[in-house]
């Protein structure tokens, strides 16, 4: 069963929380209202006020130790991981794309989920979860450097269906991109590419984006749905506040993407304490 499912479910359940908490009511006027509701909420509250307390940032020098860390771990490259989160993201930590993908390698919640990545916007987690999906794809199609690339951009799927690289002309061009930069002999400077304008910036949801963008977003992570996988089913909060709060270019503002940053973080930890806490332990 999904975490929350509706604004009832949101302020009747919760374990750890206080029999008749409120955690979202009708008083609700703000992005920031939400944030500081879903903060409140059950089983994630203190792991979520550890992990909100530090500031999510990358800068060049920890990323490098992360990249090498996870090539280390993983046995990747640390050449590919970088090229990899090169073309991804431009190394932003909070980048969204209009699909949901999240953070520096642009992980999916699913598949976030699926590699242990609690916090996808946590720079460390996110690449380490990006280096264990290239190695298992790597491992999947027998060393296959482009065929694993093109599984990372379309899935394991796509490339089984047509026994090689999709014909799709993003993953055909991903592929091509990433392939050439392993074949340079300059290495990869995060120092040179944090803070540009990223190439990809017109795929990704953030500050400037319009507003229908960031509802079509919301939609696509399932929020609202009774059949999601836990996206907190607040959908009419969501579109009303974005209503109010739209400036009059259509525009998402500074404070409305970060305050929907955090919410996707403490979604994101609260299903995996959700499904922690529900999982049934064999004494053998």
């Amino acid at each position: 069963m999904p975490l929350m499912e509706s604004i009832s479910e949101i302020n009747k359940t919760g374990k750890g929380r206080p029999e008749g908490t409120t955690i979202l009511s009708k008083d609700t006027k703000t992005f920031k209202n939400v944030l500081n509701g879903v903060k409140a909420a059950g089983t994630a509250e203190k792991t979520a006020e550890k992990t909100t307390a530090k500031t999510v940032s990358g800068t060049a020098g920890n990323l490098d130790s992360i990249f090498k860390k996870a090539a280390s771990t993983y046995g990747v490259s640390e050449k590919l991981l970088k090229s990899v989160a090169k073309t991804e993201s431009d190394f932003q930590v909070t980048a969204v794309s209009k699909a949901g993908a999240m953070g520096i390698m642009q992980l999916m919640p699913a598949t976030a989920k699926e590699l242990g990545v609690s916090d996808p916007f946590d720079p460390e987690q996110n690449i380490m979860g990006g280096a264990k999906l290239l190695a298992a794809n790597i491992k999947e199609f027998g060393g296959d450097l482009k065929l694993a690339l093109a599984a990372y951009n379309a899935g394991s799927g796509a490339v089984r269906k047509y026994d090689g690289v999709p014909p799709y002309e993003e993953t055909q061009n991903y592929v091509k991109k990433i392939m050439a930069d392993l074949q340079s002999d300059a290495a990869i400077d995060i120092n040179s590419v944090l803070g540009t304008v990223s190439e990809a910036g017109s795929g990704f949801i953030g500050e400037g984006s319009s507003v229908d963008e960031l509802k079509s977003l919301i939609s696509t992570l399932g929020f609202g749905s009774s059949q999601n996988s836990g996206m907190m089913g607040i959908n009419t909060i969501f579109s009303g506040l974005l209503n109010k709060e739209i400036d009059e270019t259509g525009t998402v503002d500074k404070e409305m993407f970060a305050n929907f940053i955090e919410i996707l973080r403490l979604q994101m930890l609260m299903n995996t304490t959700n499904s922690i806490g529900d999982m049934d332990f064999d004494d053998d």
